[in-house]
């Protein structure tokens, strides 16, 4: 009996492994070239490709997939789920499409150089950083800037700051802030200052467009030296000491962000009236009533909060802005010949940095109409990861909808990359998963550069290594995943007299090197 049913058994899997080669097979003729005695069909469409008839070309359509080139860069495992059909076929479909468009195939060195002739190249606004990159921000590749953009945006030891530990308020100056989390969590070096890791500590952030204030983490509390300040004695009393380049809230024609050392006699800075504030947030105003640039000769303090970028303080807002993307957003839309690319932006904003009213004002400095400017950038703003995903499929759609009167996109701006990922996937066990989303997200977004000509501009966090006893602690988020799909990488960080420093650690042809940029009305120039 145990024989027979070895038996039985065998012959049942001789028989289904018959019938697997059978349909193998049969797929193989559904993809197959016409005879060797027929001449080979032209590839000129979709519906041209060996096994693809009007049902699966509009099932392709409908998925985006509505180019030869498209298909030429898919996987076969989604085009088997999107065609319906099996995996050997839909590879015979990528194949057939990689042919078509001259995708997937060898050529020469020279043919190759030629090709690359055609990579736009816009300019960062400046000299130096054009020179660091090889010309400029790069179409048909992914570039990354990471480094804590709003770093020097400090104010004095004693400045009182409130805050949240656990959900227990706190209550006191931003020294013995520091001080008290130095004690428990380490002190490191950064910049040309110390910071101490934050991990759960909460402030509260304002969004001026809606006007709502929302509870955000912050990530570490920063301390540096300075020689000056700048101090605003207000009309109620307080008195406002901050660095020079420090936004400061204000009320003229509207809320706008003035550097400190720009403020006016007679300016109203704004601030919260409750903090914490209740949900009705009452604004409140300070005329300023002098201003006083100071001998000072000692540390101020930061807090950084990756994503919003301000925090409400008992005497007012402190803002962290994103400058370089802005920067770009406005001059991709000059002429090659101006150092732009005639082309408009898709901005896909993950931690509300984006900011027209800055926008408007590079315009402006460069004397370009900032109304047109503004015209030529469509946003998004991203509210977690899987939005974030969904966006770059959006973003296709406006990079493939421009009428021929429109400027086609040139630019997709991502700020930030991994903001979102690095708050939902917490943990070691779910690491795994964040990187593979993250893989699958680059991978979008390299597939746009290349199939589009566009360049794509992606911000990234910065987190602190508490192990790093030599050199620079920090290190981008995204790991390795990130680290090897970004086609050139580049780190910021303050420099001397209000200066910023870039520097290229990784690019597939181009030196490691710094340079020194400034960041001004214009935005990022020498």
């Amino acid at each position: 009996m145990i024989q027979m049913a070895r038996k039985k058994k065998i012959e049942d899997e001789v028989k289904e492994l018959d019938e697997f080669e059978e349909l193998d097979a049969l797929d193989e003729l559904s993809v197959e070239e016409p005879t060797k005695g027929s001449n080979k069909k032209e590839i000129k469409s979709i519906e041209d490709l060996p096994g693809v008839g009007p049902a699966t070309a509009e099932k392709l359509r409908e998925a985006g997939y509505d180019s030869l080139e498209a298909i030429a860069v898919a996987s076969p495992l989604e085009l088997k789920e999107l065609a319906g059909v099996s995996e050997g076929a839909a590879l015979k479909i990528i194949q057939a499409a990689r042919e078509a468009a001259n995708i997937g195939t060898f050529m020469r060195a020279d043919e190759y150089f030629q090709k690359r002739a055609v990579v736009g190249k816009i300019t960062t606004g400046s000299k130096s950083l054009d020179k660091l990159l090889g010309g400029g921000i790069e179409t048909q590749a992914v570039s990354e800037v990471f480094g804590e953009f709003g770093s020097g945006k400090c104010f004095a030891k004693d400045t009182t700051v409130y805050y949240e530990n656990d959900d227990v308020a706190h209550v006191e100056s931003i020294e013995e802030m520091y001080n008290k989390y130095a004690t428990k969590n380490g002190e490191i070096p950064f910049d040309n200052g110390f910071a101490v890791p934050l991990e759960v500590v909460s402030v509260y952030t304002f969004n001026i467009k809606t006007r709502k204030v929302e509870k955000t983490k912050v990530s570490y509390i920063y301390k540096e030296k300075v020689s000056t300040l700048v101090k605003l004695k207000l009309s109620t009393g307080i008195e406002l000491k901050v660095t020079q380049s420090h936004p400061v809230l204000v009320f003229k024609d509207g809320l706008k962000w003035i550097k400190a050392s720009e403020v006016q006699i007679g300016d109203r800075v704004v601030g919260i009236g409750e903090v914490p504030p209740k949900s009705e947030v009452n604004l409140r105003f300070h005329q300023v009533e002098s201003v006083e640039i100071f001998d000072y000769n000692d540390y101020v303090y930061d807090l950084v909060v990756p994503e919003t970028h301000n925090f409400i303080a008992p005497n007012g807002l402190i803002l962290h802005n994103t400058q370089l993307a802005h920067t770009l957003a406005v001059i991709v839309q000059k002429p090659p010949e101006e150092g732009g690319l005639n082309g408009s932006v898709v901005w896909i904003d993950t931690e509300n940095t984006f900011r027209p009213e800055r926008i408007k004002q590079i315009a402006e400095s460069r004397g370009m109409d900032p109304d047109e400017v503004l015209k030529n950038i469509y946003v998004a703003r991203a509210f977690n990861s899987n939005h974030q995903m969904l966006l770059v499929e959006k973003a296709e759609e406006i990079i493939k909808e421009k009428l021929p009167s429109e400027k086609p996109v040139k630019l997709l701006v991502v700020d930030s990359l991994t903001g979102h990922f690095r708050s939902e996937y917490v943990g070691r066990g779910t690491l795994a998963e964040r990187q593979q989303k993250l893989a699958k997200h680059l991978a979008d977004l390299h597939r746009l550069a290349n199939l589009y000509d566009i360049a794509v501009f992606v911000t990234n966090q910065v987190q602190a290594r508490p192990d790093a006893f030599f050199g620079d602690p920090t290190r981008p988020i995204g790991g390795h995943i990130l680290a090897h799909s970004a086609t050139v990488r580049v780190y910021l960080r303050k420099g001397k007299a209000g200066k910023r420093v870039a520097r290229l650690i990784d690019s597939p042809h181009l030196p490691e090197g710094e340079a020194a940029f400034a960041i001004t009305e214009k935005g990022v120039e020498d």
